[in-house]
């Protein structure tokens, strides 16, 4: 056995969801594990159903919505006290997953392994793949691996990926207590593929588990086409590519951010292509979101160039290594543009 695992699952008014979800966690075959849930001060009765429902789980009741980043941070913290965690996954309020999830996601984590990303299919088209590990692109962009493909197995044999999607991945301790937990800064959002670049540049490698199943009903929480999501998205790609990428690479990466600018006013959600057709004002209040999201994302770069210096200090990557994942795990030309 390779150790304890916790599985944190952040809850945010997911009445409609957080039974089955932890219906589903508590039905897992992996033989050491604990579940604790954290809820972002929950106004529609699913704090109650987790407290009176599910007295096996570690119950983390917040007093005020902390968002994504600090609430999960606030369950990964409750996991870190216990001596025996050797890892710790985390898990969307808004999905289902199958028995044997947590013993594949273990089973992929070799010694040199820090994290390891699940095959994420949608919940209503199970045979439709949502994420299978993350992609990054040359401007700071990112996207899932495999998104809205028909599932024929074609990305069950490429295991290696650059990171995981925090709505279904596993950490090991050592990566956590290491490289720090979820930046709070990034709110919601870029806060996995921040995590995923401090793992990686720390030396560590991220795996793909193909049995790992989990069933996602996607941006159940912000909703596909939020001028939020969009705002965040924005924001937090620009600090992502500050922080991480080589300074080589963030000057290549201008022309690409030249084309998101032309492509701002289209309606694009922040990280996929927002479905049907775009209105007049749906444009404006996109656009505006980007703009703001930009402006927001420039005011904040004295901070994000400080955290830049401190990964600079401890990397244990050269440059031609970091070249090599953004030819390697990278987002298309036009998917780029989507993103």
């Amino acid at each position: 056995m390779a150790g304890r695992c916790h599985v944190v699952v952040l809850n945010w008014n997911g009445r409609d969801s957080i039974r089955p979800c932890l219906q589903s966690v508590l039905h897992q075959t992996y033989p050491s594990y604990r579940v604790v849930v954290v809820d972002n001060a929950s106004t529609d009765g699913s704090r109650d159903v987790v407290r009176d429902e599910f007295p096996e789980v570690i119950f983390v009741p917040l007093p005020e919505n902390l968002h994504f980043a600090r609430g999960t941070n606030a369950g990964l913290r409750e996991a870190l006290r216990d001596p025996e965690c050797g890892f710790i996954a985390t898990l969307n309020n808004d999905t289902r997953v199958d028995p044997e999830w947590l013993a594949e996601l273990v089973r992929m984590a070799g010694p040199r392994v820090g994290m390891v990303a699940s095959k994420m299919v949608f919940f209503d088209r199970p045979n439709v793949l949502n994420s299978t590990g993350v992609c990054i692109g040359p401007d700071g962009s990112a996207m899932d691996r495999g998104w809205n493909s028909v599932d024929e197995g074609q990305f069950d044999q490429a295991l290696d990926v650059f990171g995981p999607s925090a709505g279904a991945a596993l950490y090991r301790r050592d990566v956590l207590e290491s490289v720090g937990l979820l930046d709070e800064d990034f709110l919601a959002y870029y806060e996995d593929l921040d995590l995923a670049w401090r793992t990686r540049l720390a030396g560590w490698e991220a795996r793909f588990a193909p049995r790992a199943i989990v069933h996602h009903k996607y941006s159940a929480s912000y909703g596909s086409g939020n001028p939020m999501k969009t705002y965040l998205c924005e924001r937090n790609r620009v600090w992502n590519l500050v922080q991480n990428y080589p300074w080589r690479y963030v000057t290549t990466g201008i022309p690409w951010n030249l084309v998101r600018v032309m492509a701002g006013p289209l309606p694009w959600n922040g990280s996929q292509v927002t479905a049907g057709r775009p209105t007049r004002g749906r444009f404006g209040k996109t656009a505006a979101a980007m703009a703001r999201g930009r402006l927001d994302a420039y005011a904040g770069l004295p901070r994000a160039l400080a955290k830049r210096r401190g990964r600079e200090a401890t990397s244990r990557v050269d440059v031609q290594t970091i070249g090599r994942w953004i030819r390697t795990y990278r987002v298309s030309m036009k998917d780029a543009v989507l993103a």
